[in-house]
Parts: structure tokens; sequence; C-alpha cells
């Protein structure tokens, strides 16, 4: 290239071997060559004073023209808008930049904006304001009167049974009875009459409000979709390949009718269609997130993060063809050498001990899993079996029941918090307070499915308590040891709460999710504890951690 856009680096590299195989962006170890660019990524934030929570993104790509001859640049992205703009040459520019003032977006964003406000005004209006009052104050006197006047009916009447229950009425006086019946009902038709026409004309005058309201609405909802589908036919993607496709038509050949908000504007996206735009070979990528207030709970400052699924993952499947990917390095955890093994059992129910990497349930592929494992070994048992789960990734005890009878009482158990468990696990780095109780609601965090992340607002409640049982030197990494008991069951609870700067502050050892890879994930079921259905004693197994 002649002449290089701002958003080019070069990257000077003499380490290691290129990778041969371009990064699995849903679960991958940073290469050495997306480290040394983050670095210098990082400085440049801290130059500009950036401390907006984002995510930004590296692709380190190679220009194999002949002129060129394999030079290695790297590009850098954000996700969606930096302090609300994209006037940052430095970075990528956006898949397609809507932000101009002049243009389409922006003029019908401010007339829906507009109509907002002519909602806001309406709902707020004084006018609407006096006719609600005028009208609760005409039918509260309306509903007074026909309350008086029942009331005045009904101990009439009273009086007037009383009378005629007596021997010896005139006939004009049981027709005077029949009159002051007439009256009274009479007075309560005419009570349900008061203010009519008047109640009548509010409650036309606030319809035509309503009328004014929902048209408004739904005005405001058609062209806020109208305008957001406009959008999305204007990100069209580019691959390796040479094909081009809108983000409509790679979500409906994905089978997903729901576009989230914002898609086509994260980091990965964004930085492969610089690359391609440009005719540059991309090598490799990584994702980190950048905090350095800490102000969020649920990621930590610079590190590594996945793409995410909700947004991102239909669009790199496309974006990414054509190119040779790599397997996920991950995928060494998925697998099992080791067979579910025999702790202790009796007629009702079995304790056994779960491999890492072994399914508690069948899933959607023929993995190995404990469901399958039970049947094998007892061909009679009956019902579900399966009474609790851990992660695939996670090994220890479990109990599981070998009759419908045992695996409904079982299940009660659990659900009345009966169980006691115990966890070991392995955390990176050293934990500042020896003991104490984390409670942290938790929520599933849907556009990075399967993550669980920290949500006050609507999380369920989770709580652990810990104690820190020593530190130890692992591949040279200091890590500490700690013992967890849960008391509630919530996916990921351990995981989430050993992460959380609010909780240890610490990801459990080769966590994929929530902190960093390694050979295994260093979390294991250590012991269980519970009354016996059956028997009625209490009992307690324990199966030390192979760590």
């Amino acid at each position: 290239m002649d002449i290089l856009p701002q958003y080019i680096h070069s990257l000077e590299w003499a380490g290691e071997p290129l990778p041969t195989a371009f990064t699995y962006p849903f679960r991958y170890e940073p290469h050495p060559l997306c480290r040394k660019a983050a670095a210098l990524v990082q400085s440049h934030l801290e130059e500009m004073s950036i401390t907006e929570p984002k995510m930004f993104g590296v692709l380190v790509v190679s220009d194999d023209s002949e002129s060129a001859k394999g030079q290695l640049y790297f590009l850098a992205a954000y996700s969606g808008q930096l302090d609300g703009s994209y006037d940052y040459p430095w970075f990528v520019p956006p898949v397609f930049d809507y932000l101009d003032p002049n243009g389409y977006f922006m003029q019908e964003q401010a007339r829906i904006v507009s109509l907002s406000e002519q909602l806001a005004q309406l709902n707020e209006s004084e006018e609407l304001k006096a006719l609600n009052s005028e009208l609760v104050l005409l039918v509260s006197e309306r509903n007074e009167a026909i309350s008086v006047a029942k009331n005045r009916y009904e101990e009439g009447r009273t009086q007037r049974n009383a009378l005629r229950a007596q021997t010896g009425l005139s006939q004009e006086q049981q027709a005077n009875l029949v009159l002051e019946s007439q009256r009274e009902r009479a007075d309560i038709m005419r009570a349900k009459q008061k203010h009519k026409d008047e109640i009548a004309q509010l409650e036309e005058k606030i319809r035509a409000h309503e009328c004014r309201v929902k048209s408004l609405v739904t005005q405001r909802k058609e062209r806020s979709e109208s305008l957001q589908e406009w959008l999305f036919h204007r990100f069209r993607l580019l691959n390796q390949d040479g094909e081009c496709k809108d983000v409509v038509l790679i979500f409906k050949e994905e089978g997903r009718r729901i576009i989230p908000s914002g898609t086509g504007e994260c980091c990965a996206p964004k930085l492969l269609q610089a690359a391609y735009s440009l005719h540059l070979k991309p090598l490799c990528m990584a994702e980190f997130w950048w905090n350095p207030l800490q102000e969020s709970d649920n990621r930590s400052h610079l590190t590594y993060y996945p793409s995410c699924h909700q947004k991102c993952r239909p669009l790199l499947r496309f974006m990414l063809r054509g190119l040779t990917v790599e397997s996920s390095p991950a995928l060494h955890y998925d697998k099992v050498n080791s067979p579910m093994r025999m702790i202790w059992e009796d007629e009702y129910l079995a304790i056994v001990e779960k491999p890492a990497g072994m399914l508690s349930q069948p899933g959607r592929s023929d993995q190995r899993n404990l469901f399958d494992e039970c049947l094998n070994r007892w061909p009679d048992i009956e019902g579900q079996v399966i009474v609790h789960r851990l992660d695939q990734d996670t090994s220890g005890i479990m109990v599981v029941g070998k009759t419908s009878r045992a695996h409904h009482f079982l299940r009660k158990l659990f659900e009345s918090r009966e169980v006691e468990k115990e966890y070991v696990a392995l955390v990176e780095g050293e934990v500042s307070m020896k003991d104490g109780l984390i409670s942290l609601p938790l929520a599933p965090d849907v556009e990075n499915s399967p993550r669980q992340k920290v949500d006050y607002k609507v999380g369920v409640e989770a709580v652990t308590e810990y104690r820190v049982l020593g530190t130890e030197l692992v591949d040279g990494k200091l890590l500490t040891r700690v013992l967890f008991r849960p008391l509630t069951g919530r996916t990921h609870q351990l995981r989430v709460h050993a992460a959380s700067r609010l909780g240890l502050d610490s990801p459990i050892y080769g966590d994929r999710l929530y902190g960093h890879l390694a050979d295994r994930l260093y979390l294991h079921a250590t012991s269980l504890s519970f009354i016996h259905p059956f028997t009625h004693e209490r009992m307690r197994w324990e199966v030390p951690p192979p760590f």
C-alpha cells in the first residue's frame, strides 16, 4: 500500500513462527502477536486518558502483495461507539457510519425522538390531568349518591318487611309501602344517572386523548423497527472468499429471526471488515476489556474475552469463510480419559465421582455423559437418575437415584437445601481474606451464553461460604487453594463468585469462561452430606481432588 490509513499500524516481529490458522474467536488463548499489539493499544488508551468501560480488539494482518512481501500490521477497534463518537481515526472505521447528522438514520431517529417527546407531553399534559381529576370527582359523587340511595332503600325495606309481618294492615297502608319502595328504587336509578352526560363527555375526551397516544405509540414502534431493519441492511459484511452479505440475510440463513440491537458494531466484525476491505490477510485476533477505574464487576480490566454469541456468532461464521480457522484450544477440556468411579451404593442410591469433561446429562452430541454411564452400570435403573449437576469441566462427587422414588426424595433434599456440599478449587493469585461469605445475585449473561453475571436488578440469590486452605505454585503460577461451601445452587455460582471483583477477584485456574485456560478447570466437588431418605441416617462421603 502506498498510503496507509491512520488505523493501520506496523508491527515488528522476530519471535516465534506466525500462526498457521486464524483464531477461533469463541474460545482462544491470545497469540503472542496479539498480546504485543494489545499492549500497544493499551499504551495508546492510557495516552488518550480513556476511562470509559469498553471492549477493545486487535487483529494482526499481513500484506501479502508482491511489493509488501508479508509485512505485518495490526488493526485496533472498539465495540460500538467511543464516547458517543466514531471520530477516532487511530481505530478502524465502523462497518457502516450512521452518525452523520445529515444522513437518513440520524434524521429519522430525530423524528422518532420527536414522537417520544409528543407522547411525554400528552401523558403529562395539564389538560389530561384536569380531565381525569374532574372525572374522578364526578364518578365519586355519583357513587356516593348511589351508596346513600341504596342504604336508604335497604333500611326502608327492613322496616317495610317488619310492618308487613304485622297483622291488620289496611290496603291503603300496604299500597303506601309499595309506593315508598318504588320511590326509593327510583332514587337509586336517579343516583345512577347523576352526572351521566358530564361523565360521558369527559370519558369521550379521555378516549380521544388515549387514541392519540396509541396512534403515536404505534407510529413510533413501526418507525423504530423500520429504521432498525434499514440499518441492518446497510451493514454489508465481507469474508475471505469475496462474498458480501448484509446482517439481515446472514441472520436469516442462520435461522435467527431476531437481530439484537448493536449487531455488527462489536470489535471482531469491524476488524475483519477493515482487513478484507484493504485486501489484508487476517492472522490472529484477540479482544480485551478496558476499565481502568474498575467500575464494572462482570468483566476484569485487561482480561481477554471471547467474541459474544448473540450478536457476533452468526456474523463471524460468515466472515471467517475462506480462512483456515484453528480448532478451539480448549477442546481438550471436553475429552474424558477416565470413567465414572463408584464410591458407595445401596438399593436406593449411589455415590459416584464424575471425571472432568463428562456431561451430567446427555447433550446434543454423542459426548459421554453420566446418565448413560449409570444406565450401562445399572440396566434396570428407573426414572431420571440424575438428581443434581456438575458443570462439564468440573470433576467430583455426585449422588444418583436408582429408583424413581429415590430420585423424588433426593430432589426434595436439594430443593430444600438439606444437602451439604463442599468444593475445592485452585484460584489465580493470592486471596487476601482467609474466609468469608460471598452473596452476589446471578443472572444469565444473555449476549454471552453460557456465561452468568452478577446482576442486582434481576439476579437470583446466590450465597457461598469459603475458607482459604493455603497457597502453592503450579507451572510457575501462584495459586490459592480454597474450600467452597455453596449455600445455594446457581449455575456457575462458584466460578462467578471466585472471578467477580466483588467476590474473591480471583478466577478459578483453568476457567475458560471467567479466567484463563489451563490443562483443566481446577474445581472439584469434594464432599456430600445428607440424611438418607430411607434409612434416615446422616451420611457423608468425601473424594479428595485430583490436583
